[in-house]
């Protein structure tokens, strides 16, 4: 059973009002490094470990030029490193250094703080739940994305909720 028309409409404008939070927020928050914010999701894949361009577009949903420009800087800047294949010496991939990893720590734990202090007034409990149904709605997403890979989606995003008096 599908949620019904009226929750999906205040979802969706609930998320659009969240989206639009966060990236106001990243754009007043103080730079790590030098980094362009846009690079930390290449930053926070290579996490994991070495990757191809290619792959690292694909796990940010981005496309190979975007990462690749992305990639070259962070070489720059000394927080990656081209690495060979191991299963293809004629391919590179890319790894984090060790300034690379010490950012990552840095900014996970300055985004820790950050959650901790937006849910002070939450049990943990509550962000249990809130975040396995964050997940949950990732993971459909996700699904989406893959499925529409290369397809033009046509979205019309509503402006105003049509269930809440206060949508700030």
């Amino acid at each position: 059973m599908s949620v019904d028309h009226a929750i999906a409409s205040e979802l969706s404008v609930e998320l659009i009002h969240l989206v639009k939070k966060i990236e106001a927020r990243r754009l007043h928050a103080k730079r790590q490094a030098d980094v362009e914010a846009s690079s930390y999701p290449v930053l926070f894949d290579l996490h994991r470990g070495p990757a191809r361009v290619s792959a690292l577009a694909e796990h940010v949903h981005s496309d190979v030029s975007t990462v690749s420009r992305q990639v070259t800087s962070l070489v720059t800047q000394g927080l990656v490193a081209k690495v060979s294949d191991p299963d293809d010496g004629r391919a590179q991939r890319v790894a984090l250094t060790s300034d690379g990893d010490a950012l990552i720590a840095r900014l996970q734990d300055l985004r820790v703080a950050w959650i901790q202090g937006l849910l002070s007034d939450w049990t943990n409990d509550e962000a249990i739940t809130f975040a396995n149904q964050l997940h949950r709605l990732s993971t459909a997403l996700g699904g989406e994305l893959d499925r529409s890979r290369g397809q033009s989606v046509d979205l019309d995003y509503p402006t105003a909720p049509t269930t809440r008096k206060d949508a700030s």
